[in-house]
């Protein structure tokens, strides 16, 4: 078995796993983005704001693209996974590397055009909808900012789990890698909201994700004043070094759970 990188085998790996994957790859892609082009364009069908309308790009966000785009990447590495193809892809003249790299560079290809198509055409298609809105009515509005970092973050985290997850698991990958991501996530919100809600002393209503920042609401209770420097709203952001550490953390946490798929595949081949 081949254990060094070559450039000519790789070329070859890449055209043998589109060959195997890239139909379905593309029908899959048609599929979601129908269903994103179905919850995203009725913002653009009528001349009269709807909440409703609004609601629907969240829902598409996190149903269609952070839930979706894990479909592709559960079948990176099916091949190695089933019983009938396991041992004759596990024995193809290609090093592991060279494996691993075809499955996760032909994954994102797929995977980040998914994520930039969404993002791309939420920002037009509401400013085509807010164009034939009244000049003075309510007008749609963007994906906040944080939000939109906080679920690019959460999708390649999803990205990378369920890759990882597609080569440690030979039985049910995405069920079993979707049940440990979900725990790990529950288990690690509650913790960070947990110390958010002591800290802040207990607010009346709050929103903390894990790695983002902080909102605050503080509202009176029982007929009982609260002081003007503590009721209202507050939003507690991370500095800009702080910030920048935590991006450096998701890449980095991305980067290991790749590489954690690589040994995971090179096991499989002793």
């Amino acid at each position: 078995m081949n254990q060094t990188f070559n450039i000519h085998r790789f070329t070859l790996m890449l055209r043998f796993d589109w060959a195997e994957k890239g139909k379905n790859y593309l029908l899959m892609a048609c599929v979601l983005v129908f269903c994103l082009l179905i919850l995203m364009m009725p913002v653009a069908l009528s001349d009269e704001y709807s909440n409703f309308r609004e609601v629907l790009h969240y829902f598409a966000l996190i149903m269609i693209l952070l839930l979706g785009g894990s479909l592709y990447t559960s079948t990176a590495f099916s091949q190695y996974s089933a019983s009938d193809t396991g041992i004759a892809a596990l024995m193809l003249p290609a090093s592991a590397i060279e494996k691993f790299l075809s499955s996760l560079l032909i994954n994102l290809l797929f995977v980040v055009s998914f994520l930039v198509f969404f993002w791309q055409f939420h920002y037009f298609i509401i400013d085509l909808a807010n164009k034939s809105l009244p000049p003075n009515g309510d007008k749609y509005r963007y994906i906040p900012e944080d939000f939109m970092l906080y679920s690019t973050y959460s999708y390649f985290g999803i990205q990378s789990a369920v890759f990882l997850g597609s080569i440690y698991f030979r039985k049910s990958s995405y069920i079993k890698t979707a049940a440990a991501f979900i725990g790990f996530a529950f288990i690690t919100t509650l913790v960070n909201l947990t110390f958010a809600t002591s800290l802040a002393s207990n607010p009346s209503k709050i929103v903390a994700f894990p790695l983002t920042g902080w909102k605050l609401w503080y509202y009176s209770k029982d007929n009982v004043s609260t002081p003007e420097y503590v009721a209202g709203f507050y939003h507690m952001t991370f500095p800009p070094a702080m910030f920048t550490a935590l991006q450096v953390f998701a890449v980095f946490t991305a980067l290991m759970l790749w590489t954690c798929a690589y040994f995971q595949m090179k096991e499989r081949e002793i």
